[in-house]
């Protein structure tokens, strides 16, 4: 009369399948959330310092991913695509240079000998950003979609080298202009010469991309919360809301690393806002494309790190979030045929 266990089960997940179907960006940020902080929490506070703990809890980095991953497959599930060769190709390619960032990064940056178990270790991690890029050929329509700018990218290819213009160019630029007027402003790793600051920087962007803020981060934040949040919202209060739950996603690994409240709440509150409007206005600028955010972001993180903060650095980042706000009047909700808009069926 009341249906088996098994009648009970389908029924529950028919039901959990049709509220995430019906609140996907609620979803996402709640299964974001849900893997990520456990992790940082158990890295920073239950078992501090553990490289071995740190090492198992690695892939929580890459909840916003893998959270856009689930939903979009949820949301789309049919017809499958039978062809899944491209999907291969890619995955041990994305793979194989994956693992050999990690392996140089530990080595040139952490100072680690290329042992055994660090490139065990490394060829670990890779798993993540190749299953991330090859989802672009994915079989489920809902997540080959979702994936598909991060190596098919949309719009005017300008907009890839404005990223770029603006890291490294807004620390240089203030640097330049500090200095000029009797200011003081550091480049951090001026003594390593060119060619040493040149690896340090290449290896430190292409483990962003992959690792640590590019796929893993955008592919969620921007790739899948924001389109969706634009099909209801104007653009600004779309992208405050992504930065409310991005800037606070980070807190755990904020305050667990020791960072003091003050920088926590400037950073996160100040400046992660306004980098936050300049990665929207690239997203919707390149139509709805991951990755111009998924550059951003490792851009601005290398090079954010290695000169110092200014008030000029300061001032040309407010400003030119401000630019974007008034010269896309984002304000105003994009157009529904927009592709950077994502309507929820």
């Amino acid at each position: 009369m009341f249906g088996g266990p098994l009648e009970r089960r389908d029924d529950t997940v028919k039901r959990i399948t049709e509220w995430i179907r019906h609140h996907q960006v609620l979803a996402f940020f709640i299964l974001a959330y849900a893997i990520t902080w456990p992790g940082l929490f158990l890295i920073y506070f239950i078992f501090p310092g553990n490289q071995i703990v740190e090492a198992l809890a690695f892939p929580v980095v890459f909840s916003p991913a893998l959270s856009a991953m689930l939903i979009s497959g949820i949301a789309e599930p049919l017809p499958k695509n039978k062809r899944i060769r491209a999907r291969w190709i890619t995955f041990v390619t994305s793979w194989v240079l994956a693992s050999t960032v990690q392996i140089l990064y530990f080595w040139k940056i952490n100072g680690l000998d290329p042992m055994l178990v660090v490139i065990i270790i490394s060829c670990i991690f890779a798993i993540f950003p190749a299953w991330v890029l090859s989802s672009a050929y994915a079989r489920t329509p809902g997540i080959r979609k979702h994936f598909s700018t991060i190596l098919k990218p949309r719009g005017p290819m300008r907009w890839y080298l404005v990223v770029f213009l603006i890291f490294p160019g807004i620390p240089l630029l203030s640097m330049g202009i500090t200095r000029l007027f009797g200011g003081q402003a550091e480049f951090y790793l001026a003594d390593l010469g060119f060619k040493g600051a040149a690896i340090v920087l290449l290896l430190e962007f292409l483990r962003g991309f992959l690792l640590t803020g590019g796929i893993n981060e955008e592919s969620g934040w921007r790739g899948f919360a924001l389109p969706r949040l634009q099909a209801r919202c104007p653009v600004i209060v779309s992208a405050g809301i992504v930065w409310f739950f991005w800037a606070s996603w980070h807190l755990p690994y904020d305050i667990g690393r020791g960072d003091q409240i003050a920088w926590i709440l400037e950073n996160r509150i100040l400046w992660n806002l306004m980098v936050s409007i300049i990665m929207v206005w690239l997203y919707n600028r390149t139509n709805g494309s991951i990755l111009a955010p998924a550059l951003f972001h490792p851009a601005m993180n290398t090079f954010g790190n290695q000169f110092s903060v200014t008030i000029v650095s300061r001032v040309l980042i407010t400003g030119l979030a401000i630019f974007a706000i008034v010269y896309d009047r984002m304000w105003e909700r994009l157009p529904e045929e927009s592709l950077a808009v994502k309507k929820c069926k």
